[in-house]
């Protein structure tokens, strides 16, 4: 089943990160290099992540807790510990779920459901993941020492929230395909890649066929902690059941913890899919396959250029440089604008 959305929007996000995940493949807005946070436990912990992700978040996007109608978000703890007790610091409802590793994408989906009501503006959603807390849980106590098998994934650990609103903004949620349970009867606990992929692959199956849309219609299509094997069972299963080949296929999980050269599967948890979106593929900017200029509006006069808005915030690429410097122009630059609708460039000879 598919919906889509008329008055979505993300308009800020803000992410903690762990210090294995911070640094090396992604940098978010606050490192933590501490497990535990100068808590009593690795549980205590998680709730302070919560906690100071949603804060962040607030002074961040510059709204007060009464500018929030609602907040969204789970994590991987028995009864939401961690969302619960972080949530209890702020005069917010509070809507817990629980979607294990889809629980922020989840929270989206209904955020953005009741951002469609008029009278909801703001929904602010999060999740965290804790390494030493949900492998406990879920696979060995860290301190126990179980040899790790190769297609075994390592635990996240960081917080990541988002605000969604229905006032516009340059980073639209345009829709959202709801899959269904699919059990192949894999019994192999430890290799939760290959459990999940017969589950993704049929849910990508139905977007393409509900939207009428091809792969290719999409710069980049990232699934959330599959793993490097899971990934790739994806793409055989997508091929051989389904006849689509798809190219442009990546997964968070397996970006993670790709330049750490550790020999794991790759990251886990809630927090994968966001932390590599918000911190890797949206500000490297390199899946965009609009030609011309990123900018707020880019004027040519003669030998000059203006740029209003900041070159840093919004040249990921290069693009303007490079073409000043090709032209040997002057530019005139308005810092400090706060541009959200990116044109193109004007030329005036």
């Amino acid at each position: 089943m598919t919906i889509k959305f008329n008055s979505s929007y993300i308009k800020d996000y803000y992410s903690l990160l762990g210090k294995n995940e911070h640094g090396i493949t992604v940098k978010g807005d606050l490192l933590i290099d501490d497990y535990y946070y100068e808590k009593r436990s690795v549980e205590e912990a998680e709730s302070e992540y919560v906690k100071k992700c949603v804060q962040g978040l607030l002074n961040k996007s510059k709204l007060k807790e009464k500018d929030i109608n609602l907040f969204i978000g789970g994590d991987l703890q028995s009864e939401l510990i961690a969302s619960d007790f972080g949530m209890k610091n702020f005069n917010i409802p509070f809507l817990g779920i629980y979607s294990a590793c889809t629980t922020f994408t989840e929270s989206l989906l209904i955020a953005s459901v009741f951002v469609e009501n008029k009278r909801v503006k703001n929904v602010g959603v999060v999740t965290s993941s804790h390494n030493l807390v949900s492998e406990k849980q879920f696979r060995f106590p860290i301190e126990y020492g179980a040899i790790r098998k190769k297609v075994n994934t390592f635990t996240a650990t960081g917080s990541v929230s988002a605000i969604v609103t229905n006032k516009k903004t340059n980073l639209k949620i345009e829709s959202t395909t709801i899959g269904s349970v699919v059990d192949f009867g894999y019994k192999d606990a430890n290799n939760f890649g290959a459990v999940m992929a017969p589950a993704a692959a049929k849910t990508i199956y139905e977007h393409f066929k509900d939207t009428k849309r091809k792969p290719s219609y999409y710069d980049l299509i990232l699934t959330g902690d599959l793993g490097i094997y899971g990934l790739d069972i994806l793409k055989e299963y997508l091929e051989k059941e389904y006849k689509l080949k798809v190219d442009n296929l990546m997964d968070a999980g397996a970006l993670l913890y790709k330049d750490t050269g550790s020999s794991i599967a790759g990251a886990s948890g809630p927090t994968c899919l966001p932390l590599i979106l918000f911190n890797k593929i949206l500000k490297e900017n390199k899946y965009s396959e609009k030609n011309g200029f990123i900018g707020g509006c880019i004027s040519k006069l003669g030998n000059k250029i203006i740029v209003f808005g900041d070159l840093d915030k919004i040249d990921f690429q290069n693009k303007i440089r490079n073409f000043i410097y090709e032209k040997d122009l002057e530019i005139i630059e308005f810092k400090g604008l706060d541009v959200i609708d990116y044109g193109g460039l004007i030329e005036i000879e």
